[in-house]
């Protein structure tokens, strides 16, 4: 059984996680307020109008916060002259200032707006040198007394103001004494938070939101999952900001936000949410809205039966232990089961209605009423629990569709006698990943090891929409390693080789399988000093062909090498039209001129032996 506390209400049945009200001007996040929707400017904070404008834009989206880059006092100074600007043009939605390394503009940012975002990483210790320190227990409490010390003033000022602050820790920006007794691991990143929790409630200070980012959506839900549970047994119920950061852009952008974030909101984790996509800003809220709205639906639903938890690890991956079947489960790479083949990608099964002449260089899913011997060793029977109980009794591997209603005595008997089954797990569930995640709980108190593939219909005729809500299905069930594999199926007009995409874009996302470059790209800020966008497009273009190669594009040096921690790669801006490349966090080539960066990127990916030509 799971130690106690659970990082969430309840594991079978969808609830909101309690937490205390808190105050941002004129909006409550937590409690019983709805999940705020939030984003980002990418306009320079000195350029008032244009500031003004984009939170305009973002607003009139529907988000109802917005956060502005603050990176020194000028910009701090200058928020007060953009809330005038908005407040003359009818918008009070409240204002979050984004504060590195520079405690004096987070105090001077605190008189001016609603709410001020701090970094535990650097806000008391400068920029990070990814230095490994041997830190006595003196030092080490020293350093934390000092981080003390140039928080109180800033809490003070947030007191008198009536001030709310985000206490925000990502991944890779932890501070040089984090790392060196933690290293840069879940258990670092929530004890970043909660040093500067404790902190906050020694100066009877409490209107704070906690955030946990990292652009590895693995790494982020079960780091959140742990900061929750931390906080539980110190007795605090803070408010959590989500978000998977540097998520890039389009398709990939959307899944794997929906992936991450869309994990921790089925368990009722998340009282504001940001999408960061490297896009437009106002882009990034339908598809905040889209998967908070597909989420909430839950509220109040029919039970589900509780059952016993015996193997789930919620803050560390651990692939639930399966027997191979053809090669879906044991230490197979998990598999896509598709109707259509992409023209990327080829799904490893093909799932047809019937077939006359298959290609003996393809396996193939078929009914069981169009199912026949002769028709080849590549072809498999899919059968119904129905099905099963009358008809199967073949050794040959059979995918089995079930639900957790239909797993009763008779199929329990059936999967102890055929270990020759892939179990297609479905639900019709409104919760359907919880239910799903109840079967595989079920199964594994039985003792039933045979391979799950995960099996989601939809009625979609809108792509976004599709992948949001398979991407948030999936990723409850693949990032805690439940599921061997996918099958995704619509209705709606979305294509079938789409779908395709959309299960390997999922895999990939949920880290169990990489097909397809990986780009980690920020959206952009103030602090950016070239065209992310078209940046990114760029160096997409010629590079997306390079299967599991991770590739970091961030608009600036303030976080840029550690927020891209999982790259190989990093492009990154280190001033007006200049960028440095990066192999992992090692600086390789500084301030290059930004027209030949591009080349100079994939000419050092050539000098380090991953390169590879593009087919064709």
């Amino acid at each position: 059984m799971l130690e106690e506390p659970i990082y969430c209400e309840d594991l079978f049945n969808y609830h909101r996680n309690p937490t205390i009200e808190v105050k941002v001007g004129n909006t409550t996040i937590g409690g019983e307020a709805p999940i705020r929707i939030q984003s980002m400017t990418t306009t320079n904070t000195l350029d008032t109008e244009g500031t003004a404008s984009q939170v305009i834009s973002i607003l009139d989206e529907g988000a109802d916060i917005v956060r502005i880059t603050t990176q020194g006092r000028r910009e701090a100074y200058n928020l007060e002259n953009i809330k005038k600007v908005l407040l003359d043009k009818g918008y009070n939605a409240p204002i979050v200032a984004d504060i590195h390394f520079n405690p004096n503009a987070a105090e001077i940012a605190a008189e001016k707006v609603e709410k001020v975002r701090i970094n535990p990483g650097n806000f008391a210790g400068g920029a990070k040198k990814f230095n490994l320190i041997d830190y006595t227990n003196e030092a080490y409490d020293e350093e934390l007394e000092s981080a003390k010390s140039k928080l109180k003033p800033f809490i003070r000022i947030c007191k008198e103001n009536n001030t709310a602050i985000r206490i925000g820790t990502n991944h890779g920006s932890l501070s040089d004494r984090i790392m060196s007794r933690y290293g840069d691991t879940p258990q670092g990143m929530v004890e970043s938070c909660m040093e500067y929790l404790r902190m906050c409630r020694e100066l009877d200070f409490n209107d704070i939101v906690l955030s946990i980012k990292a652009s590895n959506t693995r790494i982020m839900v079960h780091t959140v999952r742990l900061l929750v549970a931390s906080m539980k047994k110190e007795k605090m119920n803070y408010p959590l900001h989500l978000g998977v950061t540097e998520a890039g852009s389009e398709d990939e952008g959307r899944i794997k936000s929906a992936v991450g974030s869309g994990t921790l909101l089925a368990d009722g984790l998340g009282d504001t949410i940001r999408v960061s996509l490297t896009e437009d800003p106002e882009k990034e809220v339908p598809v905040a809205q889209k998967l908070v709205n597909y989420i909430i639906q839950r509220k109040d639903h029919d039970s589900i039966p509780v059952g016993m938890v015996t193997s789930f690890t919620p803050y560390e991956y651990n692939k639930r232990k399966s027997h191979a079947v053809l090669n879906i489960g044991g230490e197979n790479v998990a598999v896509v089961v598709g109707e259509a083949d992409n023209e990327k990608q080829k799904a490893d099964y093909l799932l047809v209605d019937e077939i006359d002449k298959p290609d003996s260089s393809r396996a193939y899913v078929i009914p069981y009423k169009n199912w026949k011997p002769e028709l080849g060793d590549n072809v498999y029977p899919l059968v119904t629990a129905f099905e099963l109980k009358e008809s199967i009794e073949s050794v040959k591997p059979v995918f089995v569709k079930l639900s957790l209603s239909e797993l009763d005595q008779q199929i329990i008997e059936k999967l102890k006698s055929n270990q020759n089954i892939i179990v297609l797990a479905y639900s019709n569930h409104i919760n359907r990943p919880v239910e799903q995640r109840a079967l595989i709980f079920k199964m594994d108190e039985l003792g039933l090891t045979h391979p799950v593939v995960l099996m989601n219909d939809y009625s979609e005729d809108n792509l976004e929409d599709l992948q949001i809500k398979s991407a948030a299905d999936a990723g409850l069930l693949l990032l805690d390693g439940f599921v061997d594999g996918i099958m995704l199926s619509n209705t709606g007009a979305v294509s079938k080789s789409e779908l395709t995409n959309i299960s390997f874009g999922i895999l990939q996302a949920s880290r169990v399988r990489f097909t397809k470059t990986e780009f980690i790209s920020c959206p952009g800020c103030g602090r950016t000093l070239f065209s992310l966008q078209e940046t990114t497009r760029k160096i997409k273009s010629k590079t997306s062909h390079l299967k599991g190669l991770k590739i970091g594009v961030m608009g600036c040096i303030v976080n840029g090498v550690g927020e891209m921690a999982d790259a190989d790669y990093g492009y990154i801006g280190s001033g007006p039209g200049t960028v440095s490349l990066f192999k992992n966090r090692e600086l390789v080539k500084r301030n290059l001129p930004g027209e030949q960066a591009v080349d100079e990127l994939i000419e050092l990916i050539k000098q380090n032996g991953d390169w590879v030509d593009p087919e064709g």
